[in-house]
């Protein structure tokens, strides 16, 4: 057995929290660290369902000390020192069969309800929507919370919250206004963040495909995560962005709207490099951009864009950046789907700037 075996054995106060709950008398408080706790390791999981299996046997239904098989027995043996008839002989036989039974049935009906779940509450009904490509989607949450999902994003909520906790799961880019619960924390899970709040406004992105996560502040307070780090606290104004690749985050004041104009059909652009301006329009038009110069990608960009289209954005870019767009012809898939429209960028030496 291992050393953290062992001390898992000997958590008294994990114990302590596991009886709590089975008992019925653990707070909201203790129901939330015991689910943090099995949580944390295979191992600690492993330990609070033997614990249940232990539990369940040992505060059965009913009560088994109720049943006397002593007498039971007592009678058979009488009933077939004076043999009655066969059929009734029978009968007492299968009785005592039952009996016998009842407590093995009750232990493997625990194992097979327990060994297997997930949620050591109850099993949760989720809604998982996506926003294709090029729209924006509205969310309303059970708890009046709402939610506006970038294209290409998907959000994963259950049809009712549990007491105690609001618990949703984001792939992608969305913007939340949280209904205010300090006695029910918001959390927000990605890939790789854990965002809680209690009532604010904040803005997440979170593609899977992008080594950078961030979360930019609208207004109130939020507590960010990542992985086991210690979490960060986020006000108003605050941006954090987190590299998945160095695994560094940096921290700095910025003008909030910008960051989230998009649910209002608006990308602004305040000095930012182009290869994030391009990056915004992959997720927005459902298209691959590959800028084919390095310096290019870093050069900084300024302008604001409302409800253009693809081909109005490419054209004033063009007008306003040293920069052309090659389209690449989309080909055709094994199951007659078209690939996404590809465009490369290059510069242009001899662009006038209007």
């Amino acid at each position: 057995m291992n050393r953290e075996s062992k001390n898992m054995w000997n958590d008294e106060p994990f114990e302590r929290l596991i009886t709590a709950y089975l008992s019925g008398n653990a707070t909201a408080e203790e129901r939330l660290e015991l689910e943090k706790r099995v949580n944390e390791s295979r191992e600690r999981r492993r330990r609070y369902l033997e614990f249940v299996n232990l539990w369940q046997i040992t505060h059965p239904a009913f009560d088994p000390e109720g049943i006397d098989l002593a007498g039971a027995g007592q009678r058979i043996m009488k009933k077939i020192s004076n043999p009655p008839p066969l059929r009734r002989l029978w009968r007492w036989w299968q009785r005592i069969a039952a009996i016998a039974l009842i407590p093995l049935l009750l232990l493997f009906a625990c194992l097979i309800a327990v060994g297997d779940r997930t949620d050591i509450y109850r099993e949760t009904e989720y809604r998982e929507l996506q926003s294709s490509c090029g729209t924006l989607s509205q969310i309303d949450l059970p708890d009046g919370s709402k939610v506006w999902l970038n294209g290409g994003s998907k959000l994963k909520y259950p049809l009712k919250f549990r007491p105690t906790e609001r618990r949703v799961f984001l792939e992608g880019e969305g913007y939340f206004e949280v209904r205010s619960d300090r006695g029910n924390p918001f959390v927000v899970h990605t890939a790789l963040m854990t965002l809680t709040a209690t009532g604010t406004s904040f803005n997440i992105e979170a593609f899977a495909a992008d080594s950078l996560t961030a979360v930019t502040m609208a207004g109130g307070v939020v507590d960010v995560a990542f992985g086991n780090a210690a979490p960060v606290t986020l006000n108003g104004g605050d941006r954090l962005v987190y590299n998945s690749r160095t695994s560094k985050g940096t921290l700095a004041k910025t003008e909030p709207y910008r960051w989230y104009a998009w649910k209002d059909g608006q990308m602004i652009f305040r000095n930012d490099p182009l290869q994030y301006v391009f990056k915004r329009l992959e997720h927005t038009f459902n298209v691959e951009i590959v800028v084919r110069d390095r310096e290019l990608a870093g050069e900084p960009y300024r302008a604001s864009f409302e409800d253009e289209s693809l081909n109005e954005i490419l054209r004033l870019l063009e007008m306003s950046a040293p920069i052309r767009f090659v389209r690449l012809r989309r080909t055709r898939t094994a199951d007659n789907r078209y690939e996404k429209q590809r465009i490369e960028v290059y510069r242009r030496t001899s662009a006038k700037r209007n």
